[in-house]
């Protein structure tokens, strides 16, 4: 009989929020050429958001914005379709890699303690966050296969993700899309009785 590793659960049943990043177009053309396995990752994505929304979970969106007027807003890179925010989520924009550069999106967190996040460039922007998490005190869990990492000049996109999961793992609980559906799934209570 083996041994269940419980680690992936334990983080991952204390999440809170669904935060997604970057999943527009343009990021997704830039991994796209440089990205092993987007598709896994991205129908990742897709199942975790659905989960979410279905489990009654607040879902934060966040995207780079290189400027904060009225003209660079409307020029922002289209979401990927299927995976776009709806009206009841919050979307957050930022200035720097790490999701806490926006001022409200640590506002949103301080309230509610922990969340789960997922999307492009791991290596960048989740592994930013999870370090401004850990400083902060926050509780994440990151959602390994529904990221994807980009390939530098001397690692392929594999090798990079590998070295971001690490990285992630010293600041925040890893696992995988199956493990947090799991972990967060709403359970009937059982042998509870009211009144």
């Amino acid at each position: 009989m083996g041994v269940i590793d419980l680690k992936p659960y334990v983080g991952a049943s204390n999440t809170r929020l669904l935060v997604m990043v970057d999943l527009q177009e343009d990021a997704y053309f830039r991994a796209a050429a440089c990205a092993d396995d987007l598709a896994r990752s991205l129908e990742s994505c897709r199942a975790a958001i659905q989960h979410a929304r279905n489990a009654g979970m607040p879902i934060a969106f966040t995207r780079r914005a290189e400027g904060l007027d009225i003209v660079d807003r409307k020029a922002q890179s289209p979401w990927i379709m299927g995976l776009e925010p709806k009206r009841s989520d919050m979307v957050f924009e930022r200035r720097q890699p790490s999701c806490y550069a926006n001022p409200l999106f640590e506002d949103v967190v301080s309230r509610i303690g922990s969340f789960a996040i997922g999307g492009l460039a791991a290596e960048e922007v989740c592994l930013a966050t999870a370090i401004d998490a850990s400083h902060r005190g926050h509780r994440v869990t990151f959602l390994t296969d529904a990221a994807a990492s980009r390939q530098r000049r001397d690692a392929d996109a594999g090798s990079v993700h590998l070295v971001a999961t690490k990285a992630i793992e010293l600041f925040a609980d890893v696992a995988t899309t199956a493990h947090w559906l799991v972990a967060t799934a709403q359970r009937p209570l059982r042998g509870h009785r009211y009144g």
